[in-house]
């Protein structure tokens, strides 16, 4: 079974070597995972391993397991929604209505997996982008996963994490009212900003989607300082919901950018300086703390290539904690020592 090396667990059997540099395996056949083990391939990069899952773990290696099982059958589903996903688009492109019923049964297994309390870190499937609307899709689905996981750490009842998950995956339905062969045409389109206004229209008489929610779909892409769009509104006008829409788009277009050179660390650091006054703050901490996790002790790499451990968190900058150097007596704060940035995790 291929598990993916963030769900590896201590226990399970190697089913196939692992090979990195050379020929020569860095774990062999039949090997019984450590912790340092799975240390040792997070080490090398390392993305996916063939593994065997040892059934007679306890209890809470078992729900462990249940969901490294999950995970996997998730891609299966995710991969068949974002056909069922196109293939609605295509309907749209056509001039026809939005089909309920049909599009929210392709996104309830999709909000069910990302609305589970096992999951507490925002993980991006693998994708390839194949074309400009395959890339529409992708941005679709997974902003319904990133909502869904905020929406449900803000402990919002379970209605409304569905009516969030399906809102999310049809902000970009306005996109069906262009002709385009290449997002940039859209982007650089005089009408483009009045993308979210030709989605609300599309939701506007679905009985099924509260008011609340097609109004989201109209301001996510608006912002709190009023530099939003299509109506520049600002704050007191802006819902919650629409921050969640809004500040889930934002994550994913810079993931799928294929400029996008920064690291989750990075990535946060820019969110809270760039989009400081944009989303409501409660958004922002909540989508922080899914994209990063750790605790004291975990080892890091830092932008210089030094090794270390989280010995203190920053109570105000999740991103710089304090590092204590290995093999070294020296501790770094990174809230003082700014030219410095954790790399990765190890």
């Amino acid at each position: 079974m291929i598990v993916r090396v963030d769900m590896l667990r201590e226990g399970w059997m190697i089913d196939k070597p692992i090979y990195s540099l050379s020929d020569v395996p860095i774990i062999n056949t039949g090997k019984i995972l450590t912790n340092e083990d799975i240390d040792i391939i997070s080490a090398f990069l390392i993305n996916e391993v063939d593994v065997q899952i040892n059934k007679n773990t306890n209890n809470s290696s078992a729900k462990e397991e249940k969901l490294a099982i999950s995970s996997i059958e998730f891609m299966d589903i995710y991969s068949e929604a974002i056909k069922k996903y196109k293939i609605h688009f295509s309907g749209w492109e056509s001039g026809a209505a939005v089909n309920i019923v049909e599009f929210r049964k392709l996104l309830l297994p999709i909000i069910e997996y990302s609305n589970q309390d096992t999951i507490k870190k925002l993980v991006i499937p693998s994708i390839t982008l194949k074309d400009e609307k395959d890339k529409i899709a992708h941005y679709s689905l997974l902003c319904t996963m990133i909502s869904t996981m905020i929406a449900t750490k803000l402990k919002y009842p379970k209605g409304d994490v569905i009516q969030i998950g399906i809102s999310a995956a049809l902000c970009n339905a306005g996109y069906a009212k262009y002709q385009f062969h290449a997002l940039t045409q859209i982007k650089n389109d005089p009408e483009y900003k009045n993308y979210p206004m030709y989605s609300y229209r599309m939701v506007e008489k679905i009985q099924f989607l509260r008011d609340q929610m097609k109004i989201a779909i109209l301001q996510h892409q608006e912002r709190l300082d009023g530099s939003g769009f299509p109506l520049k509104l600002k704050a007191k006008f802006i819902n919650e919901f629409a921050s969640i829409l809004g500040a889930s788009t934002y994550y994913v277009t810079i993931v799928l950018d294929a400029n996008h050179t920064q690291n989750d660390f990075q990535f946060i650091e820019h969110l809270k300086k760039e989009c400081f006054g944009k989303f409501h703050p409660s958004v922002i901490e909540t989508m922080s703390s899914l994209i990063i996790q750790y605790q004291l002790g975990d080892r890091v790499m830092l932008s210089n290539g030094v090794l270390g451990q989280i010995v203190y968190q920053s109570p105000t900058e999740i991103t710089r904690p304090t590092i204590k150097v290995e093999n070294s007596g020296m501790v770094i704060d990174l809230t003082k020592d700014r030219t410095l940035y954790i790399k990765e995790l190890i």
